[in-house]
């Protein structure tokens, strides 16, 4: 009888331990944060802006219109589309050639109150 006992509880500690463990294992992090990018290695934040003459860099913020000042041929402030976190590289600064690039890809739009000016917050 005794032995029946050790038996009948090894196999509920065994049971206990296989049912805990599916939960444990259970992946919490299936879902994919907004405002970030989609593929490792891709742009991070949500607008591109030239703080000087042809030199682009990330700004997480909503760029503010009034902040768009001097003269530049290109705009002050650009929006990282949808396709474009996904294929624009996550870099400190872009040149005017590699923006060139992303607008006529559809990658970047022209951010709302943006103009052909200098970023100066």
């Amino acid at each position: 009888m005794k032995n029946v006992k050790k038996i009948a509880l090894g196999l509920i500690a065994g049971a206990m331990a296989i049912s805990f463990s599916a939960f444990t294992n259970a992946h919490s992090n299936n879902f994919i944060r907004p405002n970030k990018a989609v593929k490792a290695g891709m742009i991070t934040d949500n607008y591109i802006v030239q703080p000087s003459l042809n030199d682009f860099v990330q700004l997480s913020s909503t760029p503010v219109s009034a902040d768009c000042s001097g003269t530049a041929t290109r705009q002050c402030a650009y929006d990282v589309t949808s396709t474009g976190k996904s294929n624009i590289p996550d870099l400190a600064s872009y040149t005017g050639a590699e923006i060139d690039n992303y607008v006529s890809h559809g990658w970047l739009t022209p951010a709302s109150g943006s103009s052909d000016a200098l970023y100066q917050p």
